[in-house]
């Protein structure tokens, strides 16, 4: 299967101790789902993949609930958290920021990869 050469770099990223946001953006249609969904594939650690594409109405809850789900899958360990067209999220960057300090405070290790096709 191809992968593209960012792959390997959001790869190491994620695995990094340190833990970061990694954001990965683009036009639509430009493989950014592919290449999170390889990255998930290639994980020897609890994920979780939630797309805000769905036809149904999204608002901040949405985010809470997919983090819950991260947090429950990944107890006691590292997890990866994907949301993808996260721009369609109203509020959507203060949201991830509380939930992120939280897991700091809490030494929660989940990594978050943030996918989208607008200016996020």
């Amino acid at each position: 299967m191809f992968k593209r050469p960012v792959f390997e770099t959001i790869l190491q990223r994620i695995k990094e101790k340190r833990l970061f946001i990694q954001v990965l953006a683009g036009p639509r249609q430009s493989g950014k789902t592919t290449l999170a969904l390889q990255i998930i594939d290639s994980l020897k650690m609890p994920t979780h993949y939630a797309t805000a594409d769905e036809p149904f109405l999204k608002d901040a809850s949405w985010i809470e609930q997919q983090w819950e789900v991260i947090r429950l899958r990944s107890t006691g360990k590292k997890g990866l958290l994907v949301l993808d067209e996260i721009q369609k999220i109203p509020g959507w960057s203060e949201v991830v920021k509380r939930f992120w300090d939280e897991d700091t405070r809490e030494k929660h290790q989940i990594q978050v990869l943030i996918l989208g096709s607008s200016p996020v």
